[in-house]
């Protein structure tokens, strides 16, 4: 593959692996434009009898985040990154999944700037309460009674206001934040050095060997939110932690409840 200035570059990604992703990694795909990196990724799933593999595009023409909202993409600027991992995990096994990999990411990318990357729960990333990337994660069930999941990345690096019209909530760039100069390929294959660990440190430990790390960085701790189902406000309460599952912990009045990944939303009030 030739390199293009600027542009991600499969040689040099791989030149910054550490020897266990270069083993893990049973392949690593650069599209220049693509509808989803995360289809990508269920596609090789389908079509191939690698363990994990990763799938990197320039650009994505329907890149999607959480409760199917488009993720804004413009080309040559951020990383779009899907992880395709066929696991012997179940479905039980892999709650805290997302946190656990925000958690990672957020490790990643701390080589690059000084400032604290906090965890919204469940799958954003922020810097200054503004969001520099998001996390989403789909499964199913394999031909081979397997575990088969997506873990989808959106990281924003180099994003301009000009490229943000339609994005309706504070975001921001790594490059507002750097310590030193930003290389995406570099920036890629930290995150994969991370992500490959996670996939195997994960079965091990579950989200209890991440509950404390997510703590660290969780934005939400003791602040008042409000619950939201389907769009709707359902109730409002006070965010006091997070479960060896993975739920969010909110008390109403003198009760708590746990919050589940996929059943809700949460704001800040």
């Amino acid at each position: 593959m030739i390199k293009k200035d600027g542009l991600l570059c499969k040689k040099e990604i791989i030149n910054s692996l550490r020897e266990e992703a270069l083993e893990l990694l049973s392949k690593i795909e650069i599209k220049e434009q693509t509808n989803s990196t995360n289809d990508d990724a269920r596609e090789s799933l389908k079509n191939s009898s690698n363990i994990l593999s990763a799938h990197f595009a320039e650009q994505q023409s329907a890149g999607r985040g959480r409760n199917s909202r488009k993720w804004i993409s413009p080309f040559g600027k951020n990383i779009y990154l899907s992880l395709a991992w066929q696991s012997d995990l179940s479905f039980a096994d892999i709650e805290g999944l997302s946190l656990a990999i925000g958690v990672e990411i957020a490790k990643s990318l701390k080589k690059n700037t000084n400032e604290v990357i906090e965890i919204k729960w469940p799958n954003d990333l922020l810097i200054n309460q503004k969001k520099l990337g998001g996390i989403l994660i789909e499964t199913s069930s394999g031909k081979k009674g397997n575990l088969e999941i997506i873990i989808g990345i959106g990281i924003n690096v180099f994003m301009k206001n000009e490229d943000a019209i339609e994005i309706d909530q504070d975001w921001t760039s790594l490059e507002n934040y750097k310590n030193k100069s930003l290389d995406r390929n570099l920036i890629a294959a930290n995150l994969l050095n991370n992500l490959v660990q996670l996939t195997t440190k994960f079965k091990t430990v579950g989200f209890g060997g991440y509950k404390e790390a997510f703590e660290s960085r969780n934005v939400l701790m003791n602040k008042d939110c409000e619950v939201l189902a389907n769009g709707i406000v359902d109730y409002h309460g006070s965010v006091v932690g997070i479960n060896d599952k993975g739920e969010l912990l909110i008390k109403r009045n003198n009760e708590i409840i746990n919050l589940r990944y996929g059943e809700v939303s949460i704001r800040e009030l």
